[in-house]
């Protein structure tokens, strides 16, 4: 804790001196102000880690747990074999069940290939990791640190999303910054050792580099950062990421655009063509739509949140119930079990994905599974119906007014239903606003419409009140922007 204090307070320090050596300089916005806000933004971390320790056991079985421990062994590696740990930060390793670097590191972890039934991207836990192995030779064994370095970058890619954004908030620059900090879910997640933290900084900083190159601002230098951020996007939250820096790129090229009139009709045709020729395209490749690979995601996750142990090896994925008597450690390999003689478990073949199937008694006691993640089974799951329209809407009603105070079941769930209450009436605001307003409503309808994608693909995937409200938090701020563009603040000073 110390010495995550100490980095705390150079932070501070050059925040409020350098304006951190002029990355977060603004000419309406003071260094002070800059200060102040990233202090109590700050205030997430011990507030994030006294939650966990208080309701539910500590950080260690999940995943900010996980990404710290997994961090601190694929660093230890480093002092084994620097050229082979090297090789991994750049992707160049052999990880292969056998492998030198599998049995000498790898298999001590268990967030590395979490994830490894994979549809169309990569595995996104590795950019994480290799991110924070790298901080970990600075971090002093602290998790702290770590949990600093995440919320900082989280506070960089909020001030360069600010940046891009403020055009269309004349006189409502602190009101922006205000939102994207303190927006309750996303300031308390981005807070900890979290993917939140991260694909924060690579969204704020994707669309200032987009809105630099619709202003023709740009350099050669921003088209390769904004390659660079584009690969990273692939690995860690594409769903978000990928699809939110198209709709800016559409957004800024539009809106810039003199030669068209009818801009939310030519925006919306795009997006349109894009998901259709995109579906098209799931089919001819995986022979599968993009709403049978978002249910088939949705089937993985339900599991999940049931509870359970999971195991795999190269070709099955077990799921056993949340009792360790189930399992015996193979000596000597950590992470490494059998399952004991007579237990029952579900399980599927990786060569047959959609197929669940179902040991009643097991009589196979020699082969051996890495363990996968433990977890207990959540109290806030959701259930899903079945067909297209009902889900389509439950999906909508479970990530943006799910619950509301009277179906709340602890005080998380309480913090979210306010959180609703804010959103609800965000979009009542936009609402009026563009029936009454006279101002362009290109901007607050295209905004939106990341919402309202995002928002779907993780109503229709995610089947868990707890998780959605963490996974909605990057996105939902563009409707509480979207009401702040028509609210009368300051309307004086316009």
């Amino acid at each position: 804790m110390l010495v995550a204090l100490i980095y705390f307070a150079l932070i501070l320090i050059l925040i409020y001196k350098t304006n951190f050596f002029g990355i977060i300089k603004d000419n309406d916005i003071s260094a002070k102000t800059f200060t102040l806000l990233f202090f109590f933004k700050a205030l997430a971390i011990p507030i994030f880690y006294t939650v966990y320790q208080h309701f539910y056991g500590g950080i260690n079985n999940f995943d900010s747990g996980n990404f710290y421990r997994n961090a601190k062994t694929v660093n230890e590696f480093a002092s084994t074999n620097f050229l082979e740990y090297l090789k991994m930060m750049f992707g160049l390793q052999d990880d292969n069940e056998g492998s030198y670097v599998y049995n000498t590191c790898l298999i001590y972890t268990n967030n590395w290939d979490n994830g490894q039934i994979r549809d169309f991207f990569y595995n996104d836990n590795r950019i994480v990791i290799r991110i924070h192995s790298l901080l970990h030779f600075i971090a002093f064994n602290s998790y702290f640190v770590h949990a600093l370095f995440n919320c900082f970058l989280s506070f960089i890619g909020i001030v360069y999303l600010y940046k891009a954004l403020k055009q269309f908030f004349v006189n409502k620059y602190i009101w922006v910054l205000l939102t994207l900090c303190f927006f309750p879910t996303l300031w308390f997640y981005t807070g900890a050792l979290l993917k939140e933290g991260l694909t924060l900084f690579f969204l704020g900083c994707g669309i200032y580099q987009l809105n630099k190159i619709g202003l023709k601002e740009y350099k050669f230098t921003s088209i390769l950062f904004l390659i660079f951020i584009a690969f990273i996007a692939f690995l860690l939250k594409p769903y978000i990421l990928l699809f939110s820096f198209m709709c800016f790129t559409l957004i800024f090229k539009i809106y810039y655009s003199k030669k068209i009139n009818n801009k939310l009709l030519v925006y919306f045709t795009i997006i349109l063509v894009g998901i259709i020729s995109t579906n098209v395209l799931s089919l001819l490749v995986k022979n599968r739509s993009l709403y049978t690979v978002a249910i088939s995601r949705q089937r993985v996750f339900a599991d999940a949140s049931t509870g359970g142990i999971f195991l795999k090896n190269s070709k099955k994925f077990i799921r056993l119930n949340y009792d360790t008597s189930l399992v015996k450690r193979v000596p000597a390999m950590p992470n490494v079990y059998i399952i004991k003689l007579n237990v029952p478990f579900k399980y599927c073949e990786l060569s047959h994905i959609k197929d669940t199937l179902i040991c009643y008694a097991n009589k196979d006691t020699l082969t051996q599974y890495d363990l996968d993640f433990k977890i207990a089974k959540s109290g806030s799951n959701v259930k899903l119906p079945n067909s297209f329209l009902k889900l389509s809407m439950f999906s909508f009603y479970y990530t943006l007014a799910y619950p509301l105070f009277f179906n709340a079941k602890n005080s998380l769930q309480l913090i979210a239903s306010l959180e609703n209450i804010v959103i609800i009436l965000s979009l009542l605001i936009v609402g009026v606003g563009l029936i009454k307003s006279k101002k362009n409503k290109f901007i607050p309808v295209a905004l939106i419409t990341v919402v309202f994608f995002v928002c779907y693909l993780i109503g229709i995937t995610t089947p868990n009140s707890g998780a959605i409200v963490r996974y909605r938090s990057l996105v939902v701020i563009f409707i509480l922007l979207s009401a702040l563009y028509y609210l009368p603040i300051f309307k004086k000073n316009n």
